[in-house]
C-alpha cells in the first residue's frame, strides 16, 4: 500500500477517484439537497494541508492545521467554489490533526455533497450543514483509515487496535446511522487508504487480501480473483460500475515493489492482465478517470505519479518529487481531466496541494 501513500488508493468515490470523492448520486426518496456554505473567512496564517476532497470540478475542501493559532487544536478547513483558484476559511472540527498515520487525531476529509462532510482518523467528526458546525460521532470504533461516499451512502474501513479486527461500516450520508455492512467478513490486519472504491451504487472493498463487490449497495459477494503467489491486492480504480482496474504488488526490494495491473469489464467477476507498471515505490494507489487514462501514486525514496494513456499497457512518469519520500496523503480524479493530490507529512511540517487540469499530463502546486 502507499501510506507511504500508506496505502493511497484512492481514489475512488464515484466514477473517478475515491480518494478525493465525487458528486454523489441521490437515491430515490431522498429530499433534494440545498446548496449551503458558512460565511467564508481568511485563510489562517501558516496553513498546512493534510487532506483534500472535491465533489465537482469547482467545489472542494481541504483539511489542515496552522503553525500558530490563538486557541488549540489549530485544526482548519478551507473551501473553494472556483476549482482551487481561491480559498476561504470555514469552521473546523475541534480536534487536532494526527501527526502521522495511526496516531491520535484527524488524517483526512471527505464531503459527499455541499452539506455532508466527514473528517476521520482516530475519531469521526461530521457536518450536515456544509461545515457551519461539526460534532463527533462515536458509532464507528477503532481507527478509520479509509472513508468514501457515493449514491447517498458513506462507507468507512476501521481497524480495532486491541483485536486487530478490520471492519467495514456504512451509513446514509444525511444521517448518523452507522452499522456494520452485512455480507462483509471481519478481517484481521490494518485497513488502508484505498481499501474502498465506489462508483454510483457499485463498490469494491479489499478485505484480507480478497476483493468484495456490490452493484446495488446491498448485496456483497467475494470475487474469485486472486493475485499471483507472494502478491497482494493493493488498490482498485473504477471508471464505471463495470470497467475497473486492480493493482497487485509484491516482491518488495529496496524502494520498490513489482506491480501488475489487471482490468475487468464486468465489475470484477473476471480480470485480464494488461500491464506491468514501474517497480519504483512501495505499493501504489490507482485512479482511473477514463478507460485509457490510468494513474498510480506511489512513494519510497521519492514520491511519484505514474501515468498510462493506453489503458495500462505502457507507462511513463507524470510527476517526480525529490522530497525524500514524503508520500501522498490523498490522490484522485474528480473529472476526466481534473485531479488532485496532497503531498504531506504533518510531522515534518511539509505539505503541498497539487492539481492537474490536463488529464494528469502536468501538475501544479496550488497556493493556499
Amino acid at each position: 500500500m502507499v501510506a507511504a501513500v500508506t496505502g493511497l488508493a484512492l481514489a475512488s468515490g464515484g466514477a473517478l477517484a475515491a480518494a478525493v470523492g465525487t458528486a454523489a448520486a441521490q437515491p430515490s426518496g431522498v429530499k433534494p439537497m440545498v446548496a449551503t456554505a458558512p460565511p467564508g473567512g481568511p485563510v489562517p496564517r501558516g496553513f498546512r494541508v493534510a487532506s483534500v476532497t472535491f465533489v465537482s470540478a469547482n467545489d472542494g475542501w481541504v483539511l489542515g492545521t496552522t503553525r500558530t493559532c490563538a486557541h488549540k487544536p489549530c485544526t482548519s478547513v478551507l473551501r473553494t467554489t472556483n476549482g482551487s483558484r481561491s480559498w476561504v476559511g470555514i469552521p473546523a472540527p475541534k480536534y487536532r490533526i494526527a501527526r502521522f498515520e495511526s496516531s491520535a487525531g484527524l488524517r483526512r476529509l471527505r464531503f459527499a455533497d455541499s452539506l455532508d462532510g466527514f473528517a476521520y482518523g482516530s475519531q469521526l467528526w461530521v457536518t450536515h450543514n456544509g461545515g457551519s458546525s461539526w460534532y463527533r460521532v462515536g458509532q464507528v470504533p477503532g481507527y478509520i483509515t479509509d472513508l468514501e461516499t457515493s449514491a447517498g451512502i458513506v462507507y468507512a474501513a476501521t481497524t480495532v487496535k486491541k483485536s486487530g479486527k478490520q471492519v467495514i461500516y456504512a451509513s446514509p450520508v444525511h444521517t448518523d446511522s452507522w452499522q456494520r455492512v452485512a455480507g462483509l467478513p471481519v478481517a484481521f490486519g490494518i485497513a488502508n487508504l484505498g481499501d474502498i472504491t465506489l462508483h454510483g451504487t457499485a463498490g469494491w472493498i479489499i478485505l484480507g487480501n480478497r476483493l468484495y463487490a456490490t452493484q446495488d449497495d446491498y448485496s456483497w459477494t467475494r470475487e474469485r480473483f486472486r493475485c499471483p503467489a507472494e502478491y497482494g491486492i493493493t488498490s482498485v480504480g473504477a471508471y464505471s460500475a463495470s470497467q475497473i482496474t486492480l493493482l497487485c504488488t509484491g516482491g518488495a526490494a529496496a524502494g520498490s515493489t513489482s506491480k501488475i495491473l489487471y482490468a475487468s469489464s464486468n465489475g470484477g467477476v473476471s480480470f485480464t492482465k494488461v500491464g506491468t507498471p514501474p517497480n519504483g515505490g512501495d505499493g501504489g494507489l490507482l485512479a482511473e478517470p477514463t478507460p485509457r487514462h490510468i494513474f498510480i501514486a506511489t512513494v519510497s525514496g521519492a514520491t511519484w505519479i505514474y501515468a498510462s494513456y493506453d489503458g495500462g499497457r505502457k507507462w511513463k512518469i507524470a510527476k517526480t518529487l525529490d522530497d525524500g519520500g514524503l508520500g501522498w496523503n490523498d490522490f484522485g480524479f474528480t473529472t476526466r481531466t481534473q485531479g488532485v493530490a496532497v503531498e504531506s507529512t504533518i510531522v515534518g511540517g511539509s505539505s503541498r496541494l497539487w492539481l492537474t487540469r490536463t488529464s494528469g499530463r502536468s501538475w501544479g502546486n496550488q497556493n493556499l
